[in-house]
């Protein structure tokens, strides 16, 4: 199966998720993620834009996650969750990724 035909698969099965891509990260990685990363917007940032807050509680909505990383600079933030469905994401700006534990 290609990565476009699990993408689209994927996106049958979970609407509401729209993955755009398939990344691999190590178990190492996430492990790391769950004990070092940020766990909401609130840590990350002092102050964020009205932008920010509402993908961020669009992402919590829509995955209901364990969060387990919130990583970002001044322009953009990413996060790294597990959704209520066992999956790992990594939500960008611009793609949700769907996660292989490599």
């Amino acid at each position: 199966m290609t990565k476009q035909e699990k993408i689209k698969g994927y996106n049958t099965e979970y609407p509401s998720y729209e993955i755009t891509g398939i990344k691999k990260m190590s178990k190492e990685a996430i492990d790391y993620s769950k004990v070092h990363g940020y766990k909401s917007l609130n840590e990350l940032y002092r102050s964020y834009s009205d932008a920010k807050y509402s993908s961020y509680q669009w992402i919590l909505r829509t995955y209901n996650p364990e969060i387990l990383d919130v990583s970002g600079n001044c322009m953009s933030y990413s996060v790294l969750l597990k959704a209520d469905n066992g999956d790992y994401l990594h939500i960008t700006r611009q793609n949700n990724y769907l996660v292989e534990v490599a």
